[in-house]
């Protein structure tokens, strides 16, 4: 097998496999023989039907299987080897010679490649990143108690005799809410009570300013990534070629989201590689295990046992997509968390309606 690239051009090249009869012909001979073997047709015995019938009726598409492995496992080797950093998938070239499997016994290959740009997606001590911190008031403290009140209260049917409507009584502030509210390690007093709702508080707006600082740090890296050329020519045609069902109007309208995206992999690539960031199995459980806790908050359910909260993150990590995202998820805030370490990090204390306004 002889495998040749063309000097690479705006970040396109073309691989061409020359296949010839020494490089398949045992193959397709033990493949022939095996189905002689299993061959099964009136007045023959099985195993025992001719060879060259079975080789008339077999024998192409026999090849063309023989050929379709050879050339992946080249076009593969071929890249590991040299380590290429192709984008996308090799794509058969649009002049490739005509492959006839009845008359010719070499055949010949062409692919087109497109590798990733060189870039740098590394910031330095010039870059500025902004991190909030949220202040929780003693107004959102108030609001959370008296949701806490509402949604522990007496629920007073509707009267239509005395033509009242259906509300909620808000309960007292005492004790048996703090046990509904956290359960065992319930607070004891009114002031411990608040102290609690302020630190839940502040857990949830650390979350968020974390979240900010993660959209504006991918901001500041997608910039180094501006004015970086892409093969794009390409890009959109491979995207065609693996989404059958995607027309060229949907592709216009959505490349420069799905570019985006590409870039930001190629950068996540190269920063993992930069700060020697690699994800562990229980660093994905426990972040799992924080978006259980958050959810399970949504509803009011403050002091879920940890047990549930591993049940509950298991069932999560079984599904493919779950998966794949929090393992993403991981390898960001791995990245912002280094990026705290190089860029000049700035910062500013906002209430939360000030906080609010960056997301307008």
């Amino acid at each position: 097998m002889k495998i040749e690239q063309s000097e690479l051009k705006d970040l396109n090249g073309v691989v061409t496999i020359t296949i010839e009869p020494a490089d398949y012909q045992e193959e397709v001979a033990k493949e022939l023989k095996q189905v002689r073997q299993k061959a099964q047709m009136p007045g023959f015995r099985p195993g025992m039907v001719p060879a060259g019938l079975v080789k008339k009726m077999y024998g192409k598409g026999i090849l063309a299987d023989v050929l379709n492995k050879k050339v992946g496992e080249g076009l593969q080797k071929h890249i590991e080897d040299n380590k290429i950093q192709i984008l996308g998938d090799p794509l058969p070239s649009e002049n490739s010679p005509r492959i006839d499997l009845d008359h010719e016994d070499t055949f010949t290959f062409n692919f087109d490649i497109a590798v990733a740009p060189e870039f740098d997606a590394k910031l330095t001590a010039k870059n500025k990143l902004p991190e909030y911190t949220i202040e929780a008031t003693e107004e959102m403290i108030d609001k959370q108690v008296e949701a806490y009140t509402n949604r522990f209260g007496e629920y007073i049917p509707e009267d239509k005799e005395k033509g009242t409507k259906a509300e909620v009584k808000p309960c007292k502030v005492d004790a048996e809410l703090f046990a509904k509210v956290y359960g065992d390690k319930a607070p004891k007093t009114v002031k411990e009570f608040r102290a609690r709702i302020k630190e839940d508080i502040e857990r949830s707006l650390a979350e968020e300013s974390k979240y900010r600082f993660g959209i504006d740090a991918k901001a500041a890296i997608l910039k180094k990534l501006e004015k970086v050329a892409f093969p794009v020519d390409f890009l959109k045609r491979w995207v065609l070629a693996t989404n059958e069902k995607m027309t060229q109007e949907e592709l216009d309208k959505d490349f420069d989201k799905m570019l985006e995206e590409l870039k930001w992999q190629l950068a996540k690539d190269q920063l993992m590689k930069e700060y020697n960031i690699n994800v562990e199995k229980d660093e994905v459980e426990d972040f799992a295990k924080r978006i259980a806790k958050m959810q399970f908050m949504q509803y009011g359910l403050m002091n879920v046992e940890d047990e549930h909260l591993t049940n509950y993150a298991n069932e999560m990590l079984k599904q493919e997509n779950q998966l794949r995202g929090i393992v993403e998820r991981v390898v960001e805030d791995k990245i912002f968390a280094a990026l705290k370490g190089v860029a000049k990090i700035e910062a500013k204390t906002v209430s939360q309606e000030e906080f609010d306004k960056l997301f307008k």
